[in-house]
């Protein structure tokens, strides 16, 4: 995975950083990619161990228990062999 980091400024607009196939990367250096699942459903996938790491009904209720300050959304590159 190529990754370019997009902002390094300390404004965030949560809802436009956790739109459906962004990729954020935390603090702890962990890389999220956000996906729908259509049935209104929605998760954070750990790229680092493909795993998914929450689910919530809402992008808003997401974005509300899991969003921080220290994140950074990602220009990601992923490649699938």
């Amino acid at each position: 995975m190529k990754i370019n980091y997009k902002n390094k400024n300390n404004k965030h607009n949560f809802e436009e950083m956790y739109q459906v196939g962004n990729v954020i990367q935390w603090i702890n250096g962990n890389i999220y990619l956000v996906v729908d699942h259509g049935e209104l459903d929605y998760s954070l996938v750990d790229l680092t161990n493909n795993k998914v790491y929450a689910t919530y009904d809402t992008l808003e209720n997401l974005i509300s228990d899991l969003a921080s300050e220290s994140d950074v959304l990602v220009n990601a590159e992923i490649k699938v062999f």
